[in-house]
């Protein structure tokens, strides 16, 4: 069964009636698929499931033409294995529009002879569209929009926390900046706030990221992955989105939809809305394990202070 949520909506307050000239840009996220071709189910985590489930995923999104692009959000492969990746990449490369990979914390290994430059180099050469060769990186789907890729994964120490170095972070500011007269998406595997008590998984020195992103008025939203839990939590007019994983039953992914009139996406307030439909691929008959346990109980929209 799908499940549609409106979870974000900026109205401008007018008293008179505006000519709407509404624009949508509709996109898919897939996170945490840890495809494998030899591993082994652990932890309610499908591993075994995850490639036939992604074949069938990827048929039903190429038969929806208003989805513009898929984001994979990190943890695409379970192990950092290149021979894995590039089974990934064999499958994505069936979509019929243009994707984007992230690195998570299970893809990269430096002591294991696949770290990020090795990865990407992978992706490079794998994914006939790529023309990013650094974890980094900008796209722009339309002349109001910008998405940025934001890496914080640790190829040193593998761990389940998500670090985002000082130069990743200078980065980010200089694009927010360049970006100033945009509105941003931020995407990335690590959530800034966790959605989840894991605190094994929780950013390290996330307030300095919160310090960058804070200087700016640009960002709308961070899209992330990792705790493979779906939430959404509202804090400083930023949604931050959370994907449940798709390796879990019922393999879910994201449709995201954000509407707006670009007269007035760049008013104080904004006025925009964003809305999500999770997909399963295969229909639930039992409660999946839980993994952790919910941070947050609130309701849609309420700011986390």
């Amino acid at each position: 069964m799908r499940k549609i949520l409106i979870i974000g909506i900026f109205i401008a307050t007018f008293f008179m009636p505006l000519q709407v000239q509404a624009k949508k840009l509709q996109f898919v996220q897939i996170s945490d698929t840890h495809l494998s071709l030899s591993g082994q189910d652990y932890r309610g985590r499908k591993v075994t499931e995850s490639a036939d489930c992604l074949k069938k995923a990827i048929k039903e999104i190429n038969k929806n033409k208003n989805i513009k692009f898929v984001i994979f959000s990190g943890d695409n492969i379970d192990i950092a294995d290149r021979d894995d990746l590039v089974a990934f990449l064999k499958l994505a490369n069936k979509l019929n529009k243009p994707y984007y990979v992230l690195i998570g914390n299970h893809e990269v290994f430096r002591y294991q002879h696949f770290n990020k430059k090795n990865f990407m180099h992978t992706v490079w050469l794998h994914h006939p569209q790529m023309l990013f060769k650094k974890p980094n990186y900008v796209f722009k789907p339309n002349r109001e929009l910008v998405f940025i890729v934001v890496d914080g994964a640790n190829e040193l120490i593998p761990a389940p926390s998500g670090y985002f170095k000082p130069e990743t972070l200078e980065w980010l500011d200089k694009q927010l900046y360049k970006y100033k007269n945009k509105k941003v998406v931020l995407v990335q595997h690590f959530p800034l706030i966790p959605p989840m008590k894991k605190r094994s998984h929780n950013t390290v020195d996330a307030d300095k990221y919160f310090q960058v992103i804070n200087s700016h008025d640009n960002v709308i939203a961070i899209l992330s992955g990792h705790f493979h839990f779906d939430n959404i939590i509202y804090k400083k007019g930023i949604y931050h989105m959370s994907a449940p994983a798709f390796v879990m039953p019922p393999h879910e992914y994201k449709i995201i939809t954000i509407e707006y009139d670009p007269k007035y996406l760049f008013s104080d307030p904004a006025e925009f809305t964003i809305t999500q439909e999770l997909v399963p691929t295969i229909e639930q008959t039992e409660i999946p394990q839980k993994e952790y346990e919910p941070f947050y109980n609130k309701e849609l929209g309420e700011e986390d202070k």
